[in-house]
C-alpha cells in the first residue's frame, strides 16, 4: 500500500506530557491533596469544554481557580500549564524524513494553550495540517474527527497511517479505516512504520 498521509497524535507521541508535575505544584501551593487537585484539573465540566473550544483558556483558569482557590495569576498558570510538555526527540526526528514522501497531519484532543505551545516546536513546522479538538469541536474517538482529518487533505482513509499512544484511540483510528500504530517509543515506531512499507 502506498500511504500518502501520516497522522500523528500529539501528547504521548511527539510530546511527552508530565501532567503530574502541574498537579503536585498546585497541591503544594494550596495545601490540598494530589487527588483533589487532579479531580479539579480534569473535571469533565471544565476540561471537556476547554478541549472542545467552547471556553477560552482564561475561562478554564477562572473555573480552576474557583474550584481549588488557587492563588496563581493567569500568566503563572499558563507557564505551569505549558511546562508539562516536553518534545519527544525520538519521534520528532522522524518528521523531516517522513515529510519527504508523505503529508503529515496532527490529530489531537487538546486545548488552545497546549496547541499553540506545541506548534512552536521547530521540528513540527513541517506538518501540513493541525486537526485539534479545540479548533474543530470534535474529540477522539468520535469517528467524525478521523474522517475530517483525511477529508482536509483530500485522501481516502486507507491511504493514511495513524499513530497514537492510547490503545482505545488506535483502535478507533483502525475502525475509521486507517492503518493504525500504537507508539510506545521512537525506535519501535520506526520499526513498525518500516514494517508496513512506509518510506523513511
Amino acid at each position: 500500500m502506498a500511504y500518502q498521509v501520516i497522522i500523528f497524535d500529539l501528547g504521548g507521541v511527539v510530546v511527552d506530557v508530565e501532567s503530574d508535575r502541574l498537579i503536585h505544584q498546585v497541591a503544594q501551593l494550596i495545601g490540598r491533596s494530589f487527588e483533589e487537585v487532579h479531580e479539579a484539573v480534569y473535571h469533565v465540566e471544565l476540561l471537556l469544554p476547554f478541549e472542545l473550544g467552547q471556553i477560552t483558556p482564561r475561562d478554564y483558569y477562572e473555573g480552576l481557580k474557583r474550584r481549588i482557590k488557587m492563588s496563581w495569576s493567569y500568566d503563572q498558570f499558563v507557564r505551569a500549564w505549558n511546562d508539562i510538555l516536553r518534545e519527544n526527540p525520538q519521534v520528532t526526528k522522524l518528521v523531516p524524513r517522513l515529510r519527504q514522501h508523505h503529508k503529515l497531519i496532527a490529530l489531537s484532543n487538546t486545548n488552545e494553550l497546549h496547541l499553540q505551545h506545541i506548534k512552536a516546536i521547530p521540528s513540527l513546522a513541517l506538518f501540513d495540517d493541525w486537526v485539534a479538538s479545540c479548533d474543530v469541536g470534535l474529540r477522539k474517538p468520535d469517528p467524525d474527527i478521523y474522517r475530517l482529518a483525511v477529508a482536509r487533505v483530500g485522501v481516502r482513509p486507507e491511504a493514511a497511517v495513524y499513530i497514537d499512544d492510547r490503545p482505545e484511540l488506535v483502535e478507533a483510528g483502525r475502525s475509521a479505516g486507517f492503518t493504525a500504530i500504537r507508539c510506545e517509543n521512537g525506535e519501535q515506531l520506526e520499526r513498525d512504520l518500516r514494517a508496513i512499507g512506509v518510506a523513511l
